[in-house]
């Protein structure tokens, strides 16, 4: 992509009304992106000039920055290794009890750096349109130009709830486990659990010692 000196490396803050124009852009830092952008790279496409990734977090972690803090190293289900780089080099297993939202970040910023991938932050998109031969790509701060578009933005934001009957009459609090942080919030209020993932088996376990649950 021809950039301007300002952005020949991943700002974290970049200057309004800047234009890129190259060949993919990534839109979201997490897993998937991350996972994208180093494959672009193998695939011999230079970073800037070639790709970039535009995430909307000030950091790098993706959606485990938001993590509730109980969700730890020994009760996450499993951290899966992002390409070329295992997650048990950048943090070590000898520390069960650190929150996944503080090792993730790092590992994630360890891998941004390792690979000197292109991640522009913070920047949300606004809006995507096909412009025939390529895609222009509106955010908050910069516009961008590319042939092709990786969609890594992930569902943590946009979570599905499902339209349950007689949901909008229901007087209690009614919460998505995004928003979830501790279970002594709910002390005193029966809680009903909606789902079996492994999400909601640990919720379930920390809330039931509070408060009675189904």
């Amino acid at each position: 992509m021809d950039s301007p000196s300002t952005l020949s490396s991943p700002p974290n803050a970049t200057a309004p009304g800047i234009a890129l124009k190259g060949q993919i852009v990534v839109i979201g830092a997490g897993q998937a992106g991350l996972s994208a952008a180093y494959h672009l790279k193998r695939l011999g496409l230079a970073p800037h000039k070639g790709f970039v990734v535009l995430d909307q977090s000030p950091g790098p972690g993706g959606a485990w920055q938001d993590r509730w803090p109980s969700l730890t190293l020994s009760t996450v289900n499993r951290i899966h290794d992002l390409p070329g780089m295992p997650f048990s080099e950048v943090i070590g297993t000898g520390s069960p009890e650190v929150r996944a939202s503080v090792a993730v970040p790092e590992y994630f910023a360890a891998y941004e750096k390792r690979f000197e991938l292109p991640v522009y932050r913070p920047v949300t998109v606004k809006v995507v349109c096909d412009r025939h031969d390529h895609f222009r790509v509106e955010t908050d701060r910069i516009q961008v130009s590319a042939r092709g578009l990786i969609n890594a933005t992930g569902t943590w934001d946009s979570p599905y709830v499902p339209d349950i009957p007689g949901a909008g009459r229901f007087k209690g609090r009614q919460l998505h486990t995004k928003d979830y942080r501790t279970a002594q919030e709910f002390s005193g209020r029966h809680v009903i659990v909606v789902g079996a993932g492994i999400s909601a088996i640990q919720l379930l376990d920390e809330v039931s010692r509070v408060t009675t649950t189904t």
